[in-house]
Formats: structure tokens, C-alpha cells, sequence
């Protein structure tokens, strides 16, 4: 009787705490529908399913808005990194770097993001900038000079503080490249200095040989006419100065008309080297000619004055040479769809360095020798022109004491429309 007391009591007991523990779990249930009601914003009494169904849409709307918005980061990750000039954002508080775009790795450091600005960028007045704009939270602006690849570049830096809407600092870092900019203005200041040069050297000497005629009445004959001389000579070497640059300037804007027929370089080659024949037989140059019968479609007359250009400075420069043979050879052969022009000279020849700046305006590899021999300093400025206009190519291969020989590859047909055909 005592046992089956006990086993009573201990099953009213168990039933005891399991209804109490039920109840509490039912009032927990209670309150957690009615909390998530209210998150999916939907009446407290709705019924427990319909709740956890709008609970199930909410959460994948969620999920659809989390997955545009990664994927609107990455596009504008993507974007940023392929903007050609350097961008940086920075944390204003703790100067740690948080992104850099490819242009900007290729500026700084390896590594760059998550280093601290000074342990990225190496340049003191970029570090001076960035304290300045957190210091007084304004705009900074100024021009560094930075590498890239071992290449020095120009670039106009600009920070920019920004205060974000939880109140967090950054500091965004713009830079434009400007070495394209830099390097036209140096052009530009060459050019003039290069042209006032050109100009002033024969002025000099007319102004100072026509002064002396003037005041010397008397002179005899023929210093007279040996001044009178120079004094013609300076003048012509300025009308080519002048006729070079403003042909070279049509040339380059576009202005000069091309008319293109079709042009037998053989006879083009023969007709330059009628030219010439007085200058060569001058100097002592043997001009040979080898030809395999090629034409293609060009401007009959710029095409002589690059082969006059080519040939005339060949001829001048071999006869200078003070040892040897002074040999000038003309090759026009056919390769592909390629008409294939060779000036060879056995005249001093070029040092390596000098081959790359060859076509620039006012190039001499020896000014003295140069203006010696009445040149302007633009005739191979002029060929290059010629030849980019007939979507050609040129070349030029050198060895001191030995020669030169420039390379010109014109295709033999125009596949293009051209405009100033």
C-alpha cells in the first residue's frame, strides 16, 4: 500500500511539472510569435502559420536584397579598379588604407591595403598632404611625381575628407595623371627654343655681315661679294627653315592634301636619283640602285621628298667620312603585301642612343656637322609624317664607323577610305 502511495504521488508529481512546464513553453511560444508578428509586421493574433510564413518570405527578400547589394559591391569594386588613374580611400582616424584600385598598387608599395598610407606610399609630400587634410578637414590639392614600372609619371593629387553618416572618417585619394601634359609643354618649350635657335643663328649673321657693308663703303670686291655671299646663303637656310616647319605642320594637322594613284617606286627611285646625281658626284659618293618592279598606291610627289630626304641626307652625311669606300645603295623590293624601301649608307654611322629620337624635330646626332651641310633639323621629321600618312613604317639601323641604313615599309594597296584623299 506504502509502495503504491509512493508510485502515485511521484506520477501526480511528474504530471504536475510537465503541465506546469508545458504551460510555460505554450506562454514562451505565445510571446515569440507575437514578437516575430511584430518584426514581419503583421497582426499579434494572425495564426502561428501564416506568421512564420510571411517570417519565411521576409527572410528570403532579405536574402535576394543581401545578395544585390554584394553583387553591386563588387561591380563597383570592379569599376573602380579599372579606372586608369590612381584611387585610394583612407581611414581618417587611423590612416589605415582600405582600398586601393590597380592603378594605385602600381604607384605605392606591394600590398597596399590594410598598411597604413606612410607604410605604402614613399612620398614625403604626399604623407605631409594627408596629415594637413585630417588636421584641418579640408580639401588638399597639389602635384607629385611618382613611378610606375620605373617609368617617371606627373600626377595632380587631390584629398578629398569625408565624414560617413555613422560618423566614421575617410579620406578618398584622387590622382590624374598628367605626364602626357607635362611632356606636350616640354615639347613646346623645346620646340621654341629649338626654332629661336634655327632663326637666330642666320640673323646674327645677316644682321652682322650687312652691318659691316654698310659701314665699310669702300670695301674691296671681294670681300664684298664674299660677304653678299653668306649673307645669301643664311637667308636661304631660314626659307627652308620656315618652308620645312610650315610643310611639317600641314603634314601633322591634316591640312596637306595627299592625291593617291599608283606610283612605280622604280621610276620614282631613278627620277630622285637624277636629282642627286650633281650633289653625289661632288662629293665622291657612289649612288647604286637595285629595283624589283614595285607599285603601290601613293602620292606621287610626297614620295619623292621622302626618297630626296632619305638619299640627300645619305649622300651629305657618307662624304664626311674620312676612311673608305663612300658607297650610297637604294633597294625597293616586294615582301607580302609590303613595298620595302632601303637607303644604305657606308658614311659614320649613329651611336644607339641616338636612334630613338632620329625623328624628332630639331634632332642633330652632331649639331656642327649638321648645320655644316645646310640641314633644317625637321627633314626626317618630315619623312616619318610622309610615311605614318601612307600607313607605312620606318626604321633606322646604325653602327658608328661603319653606316646607316633607314628601312621604309608602304603598303602596296590602301584597304581604307581616306579622308583627305
Amino acid at each position: 500500500m506504502t509502495l503504491f502511495l509512493t508510485v502515485l504521488v511521484g506520477i501526480v508529481a511528474f504530471v504536475f511539472i510537465y503541465v506546469l512546464a508545458r504551460d510555460r513553453t505554450v506562454r514562451n511560444l505565445k510571446r515569440f510569435f507575437i514578437r516575430v508578428a511584430e518584426l514581419v509586421n503583421v497582426p499579434d493574433d494572425s495564426p502561428p502559420s501564416y506568421v512564420l510564413e510571411t517570417l519565411r518570405k521576409t527572410i528570403t527578400n532579405l536574402e535576394d536584397e543581401l545578395t544585390m547589394a554584394q553583387k553591386s559591391r563588387e561591380n563597383t569594386m570592379t569599376l573602380l579598379d579599372n579606372i586608369v588613374d590612381p584611387i585610394l580611400f583612407v581611414d581618417g582616424s587611423t590612416g589605415e588604407i582600405l582600398f586601393a584600385n590597380t592603378a594605385a598598387q602600381r604607384i605605392s608599395r606591394p600590398m597596399v591595403a590594410t598598411k597604413k598610407i606612410y607604410e605604402a606610399l614613399e612620398d614625403y609630400y604626399l604623407i605631409e598632404m594627408f596629415d594637413e587634410t585630417v588636421r584641418s578637414w579640408q580639401v588638399q590639392e597639389g602635384n607629385v611625381i611618382m613611378y610606375d614600372d620605373g617609368r617617371k609619371r606627373y600626377y595632380s593629387c587631390k584629398m578629398i575628407p569625408v565624414l560617413l553618416p555613422k560618423g566614421e572618417k575617410r579620406v578618398v585619394i584622387l590622382f590624374h595623371d598628367m605626364t602626357k601634359e607635362y611632356e606636350l609643354n616640354e615639347m613646346r618649350r623645346e620646340f621654341v627654343s629649338n626654332v629661336s635657335h634655327e632663326l637666330r643663328t642666320p640673323l646674327t649673321s645677316i644682321h652682322g655681315y650687312a652691318e659691316t657693308l654698310l659701314s665699310d663703303p669702300e670695301m674691296d670686291p671681294d670681300t664684298r661679294n664674299r660677304f653678299l655671299t653668306i649673307i645669301e646663303n643664311e637667308s636661304a637656310r631660314m626659307s627652308r627653315l620656315i618652308n620645312d616647319l610650315l610643310d611639317l605642320e600641314r603634314l601633322e594637322s591634316g591640312e596637306a592634301r595627299f592625291d593617291f594613284q599608283e606610283v612605280d617606286l622604280c621610276a620614282t627611285v631613278k627620277y630622285v636619283i637624277s636629282i642627286v646625281e650633281p650633289l653625289s658626284n661632288d662629293y665622291g659618293v657612289k649612288v647604286s640602285f637595285d629595283c624589283r618592279d614595285v607599285t603601290i598606291t601613293g602620292d606621287q610627289d610626297r614620295l619623292v621628298q621622302m626618297l630626296l630626304n632619305l638619299v640627300d641626307n645619305a649622300i651629305k652625311y657618307t662624304s664626311l667620312k674620312e676612311m673608305g669606300e663612300k658607297r650610297v645603295e637604294i633597294s625597293i623590293s616586294k615582301v607580302d603585301s609590303y613595298a620595302v624601301i632601303r637607303v644604305t649608307d657606308t658614311g659614320p654611322g649613329m651611336p644607339q642612343e641616338a636612334l630613338n629620337r632620329i625623328f624628332d624635330r630639331f634632332y642633330r646626332v652632331d649639331k656642327g656637322r649638321s648645320r655644316k651641310m645646310g640641314g633644317s633639323g625637321l627633314g626626317l621629321s618630315i619623312v616619318k609624317t610622309i610615311v605614318d600618312r601612307h600607313n607605312g613604317e620606318i626604321s633606322v639601323e646604325s653602327e658608328l664607323g661603319v653606316g646607316t641604313t633607314f628601312m621604309v615599309k608602304l603598303p602596296v594597296r590602301r584597304v581604307e577610305n581616306n579622308e583627305d584623299v
